[in-house]
């Protein structure tokens, strides 16, 4: 869908919705809806408690095709000196990638002895951390490495580093991770000359999710853009209930709904 068919199919949608009886948007005013109706959906996908069907991004194959256009794969093969609890040899820190929204599976290939040993990086949280570094064995099993998210300070990119936790007689040699890119704005018309933006952005930009996504991105706009008219919280539970998409009850906020 063209950002002129989103323009005009919103209006039409929106029309019919409000009876007429709500004033119009401007093309800045629908561009704003648009970006919050795609984030809401993109993140509501990878948190199955978000969404009506409960299904997360692995949820069944239409979902990894709805989220192709933003799949990528970023190698790394530079590592430094670990920002975070370096006890010993094998744990190394890595630039995150600038535009990560969710990481999907990660590798790590290692030097280990005479030869090369590929290792599948597992997410783990601060607290299973320091639990694991309790036990008499703090490495992970032999298979697999810990990868630990760490703040953005001192770091190469906004976005921060994380550290690789390996065996103790480890080298490594390249990470490689699959992940969700955070989408564009869907910026309708050049906003330059209003002095506004969206997400930075003021120069026309289109939805980068793949077709089969579009549709229920418009509709969730047009119910938010009702939801902001009306104000009121019976409307907003009763419009979410009757969703045509598969979120329900319009978000205030990520991870935030009506009933919270």
């Amino acid at each position: 869908m063209t950002n002129q068919e989103f323009s005009n199919q919103f209006d039409v949608l929106y029309n019919n919705v409000m009876s007429n009886q709500a004033p119009g948007l401007d093309e800045y005013e629908k561009s704003v809806f648009l970006t919050k109706a795609q984030n809401e959906i993109v993140l509501s996908y990878f948190n199955p408690k978000g969404n009506k069907y409960t299904e997360g991004f692995d949820g069944n194959e239409r979902r990894q095709i709805d989220f192709s256009m933003l799949t990528r794969v970023a190698a790394v093969t530079t590592f430094g000196a670990a920002k975070y609890d370096p006890r010993s040899a094998g744990v190394k820190s890595v630039a995150m990638p600038e535009d990560v929204l969710v990481f999907v599976n990660e590798n790590l290939t290692v030097t280990r002895g005479e030869g090369t040993t590929y290792l599948s990086v597992i997410p783990i949280s601060y607290v299973e951390y320091s639990r694991q570094m309790s036990k008499p064995f703090k490495r992970p099993a032999h298979y697999q490495a810990w990868r630990l998210i760490n703040s953005a300070d001192g770091a190469e990119t906004p976005e921060g580093f994380c550290d690789l936790i390996a065996g103790p007689n480890d080298t490594l040699t390249k990470y490689t991770a699959r992940y969700i890119k955070r989408p564009n704005p869907i910026v309708l018309v050049d906003l330059d000359t209003e002095g506004v933006s969206i997400e930075g952005v003021d120069t026309t930009t289109e939805c980068e999710l793949d077709p089969i996504l579009h549709e229920d991105i418009l509709q969730r706009a047009v119910e938010l853009a009702k939801a902001a008219y009306t104000g009121d919280l019976a409307s907003q539970v009763g419009l979410g209930n009757s969703s045509q998409t598969n979120l329900g009850v319009p978000a205030y906020g990520r991870g935030r709904t009506a009933s919270e």
